[in-house]
């Protein structure tokens, strides 16, 4: 198994049971102790577990990894997801596409395809802003707001709030920070209101992030699941999450 399979596994343990023991980790994954004491060592110091005697628990702070970080993490998931989305993506569409490495991938897909045309993006995201840019994809003009920026290289704050007030889109991307039964979470007060403001400029709200976000929480909540429209997540997502999400948004699609 890769290190990047181990430390997916481990995450969706850590995310199912909030504590884990290097043992049983090291009994499930068929692995030494010794292996899964350095992959502990290594998802701790990106931040999301925390490391402690025997075995790890679930990160619920506000901390917000860095960009880098964030795109390091369940890769393989991320990808999916994007490649899910561009189902929704079609030719003379106005897309939003908010920050974060999830929405990053998706960004990236895009720029693949070149049947799509016609396509103005609206986003806060840096990241983003980049992508389009490097690829210099023909067809597809992108609007970036100003605004303060966060460790995951999205702009909010009242200059992007005043900018994307005025915009409409035909869908958007959006990503979280943390999932759960009662919404999507943010630990960046600005940017959960900035991600309000972006969500009443699109006519379909698609949340898009990997399970191990499930019960991961931030200082605010951004939106609750009425407020969104299809959910695209990944495929070790468990039945009573999906259930959750069947219950409360028009359509669930697992990459």
């Amino acid at each position: 198994m890769l290190a990047q399979q181990r430390h997916n596994a481990i995450m969706a343990q850590v995310h199912a049971k909030g504590t884990v023991q290097v043992q049983d980790l090291a009994e499930s994954l068929d692995v030494s102790t010794m292996t899964i004491r350095r992959d502990l060592a290594e998802l701790d110091e990106l931040g999301v577990l925390t490391r402690v005697h025997g075995g790890a628990t679930l990160v619920t702070s506000a901390h917000e990894p860095q960009f880098a970080e964030k795109m390091a993490i369940n890769a393989d998931a991320k990808t999916a997801i994007a490649r899910a989305a561009l189902g929704l993506v079609h030719s003379s569409q106005s897309i939003g596409i908010a920050g974060g490495s999830t929405c990053t991938k998706i960004a990236q897909e895009i720029t693949a395809q070149p049947e799509l045309t016609d396509i103005t993006v609206v986003t806060n995201s840096l990241q983003v802003l980049n992508i389009f840019h490097s690829d210099l994809k023909p067809g597809v003009k992108t609007l970036l707001t100003g605004g303060e920026r966060t460790p995951s290289d999205a702009f909010v704050g009242p200059i992007a709030d005043a900018a994307l007030s005025t915009l409409s889109t035909d869908i958007l991307f959006m990503g979280a920070h943390g999932i759960g039964e009662k919404g999507l979470f943010t630990p960046n007060l600005h940017e959960g209101h900035t991600n309000q403001v972006f969500m009443k400029s699109a006519r379909e709200v698609v949340a898009v992030f990997d399970a191990t976000k499930w019960s991961v929480t931030g200082l605010m909540r951004f939106a609750q699941w009425r407020d969104v429209d299809t959910v695209i997540t990944s495929n070790t997502i468990t039945d009573e999450q999906h259930r959750v999400l069947a219950d409360n948004v028009n359509k669930v699609v697992v990459a």
